[in-house]
């Protein structure tokens, strides 16, 4: 599964909208609609901000990749 779907299915199964998970984590929202689809690359500094979102560690969204 790529790093985007690992982050999609985090989301929703914490039931937060993408909207409101942009806002969250301070990152536009178009933005985060490319990362879960795969169209953009993502830095270390956005994997960070979305894995302390989502309460998670960034390994466990990269892990078998």
């Amino acid at each position: 599964m790529k790093l985007g779907q690992r982050i999609r299915n985090e989301r929703e199964a914490q039931d937060i909208s993408l909207r409101r998970f942009a806002l969250m984590i301070g990152v536009g929202h178009t933005y985060l609609v490319d990362v879960e689809n795969g169209r953009r690359n993502i830095g270390i500094e956005n994997l960070c901000k979305i894995a302390d979102g989502l309460g998670v560690k960034v390994s466990e969204l990269t892990d078998e990749l």
